[in-house]
């Protein structure tokens, strides 16, 4: 019986998204690593499904680089919209449909946190500097870093769990310090979670069909 599960970058792949939670245990506290939106066909229809799924479990929602630059273009910040729209915010406005973005999908984005501390573990989207706390960093750098983040050997006195950085292979990156849960969904790779404290993997393929079956703890 997990006490979290992670869940790294959807990249707006609704359906893989569903095929997802349909295998994890109902058992556990959501956190997911952020980048909801952008790059895939359907970041419309992912936040409507996380915004139900609040309602039906604990869930704790980080923001990630591409929330960030969306944020900081609606807000009007010309270089942060022209960021955003070369990084796949034009694949987010068109799943609106040429409708605005609602005001609750705007207070989900808003309310993402940079970070998640537990006992044992550091959820964050894109890492941390070596030798810093997730408290000690900029949140720039939460939400963009990899270099020195990847490469160093840094122990956080927690495992990192972060997204951010595609992984080759579809598959999850495990290291002594961190595990990064970013597997390609949107690059045609999958859709990765990881059960803790366990560490036990549930993932799913780019194009697999959705079942109805349910996986218990």
């Amino acid at each position: 019986m997990p006490d979290f599960i992670a869940i790294g970058d959807i990249h707006g792949c609704r359906t893989m998204l569903d095929l997802l939670l349909a295998k994890l245990p109902d058992d556990g506290t959501l956190i997911f690593l952020g980048d909801y939106i952008d790059r895939g066909p359907d970041a419309k229809g992912v936040l409507d499904r996380l915004l139900r799924l609040r309602e039906e479990r604990p869930c704790v929602f980080l923001r990630g680089n591409h929330e960030a630059m969306a944020i900081a273009a609606l807000r009007g910040d010309t270089r942060s919209a022209e960021l955003w729209l070369y990084n796949g915010g034009i694949e987010t406005i068109h799943s609106y449909a040429g409708e605005d973005i609602p005001d609750d999908h705007w207070a989900f984005l808003t309310a993402t946190l940079p970070y998640y501390v537990t006992d044992d573990f550091i959820f964050v989207h894109g890492g941390l500097p070596p030798g810093s706390q997730p408290d000690e960093s900029r949140e720039e750098e939460l939400w963009w870093i990899r270099e020195p983040f990847l490469s160093s050997d840094c122990d956080w006195g927690r495992l990192v769990i972060h997204g951010h950085t595609p992984q080759p292979g579809a598959k999850p990156e495990i290291r002594p310090n961190r595990i990064n849960l970013d597997t390609a969904a949107v690059f045609g790779g999958k859709l990765t979670a990881v059960l803790l404290p366990e560490r036990k993997f549930v993932a799913v393929k780019f194009g697999a069909k959705p079942r109805r079956t349910r996986a218990k703890s």
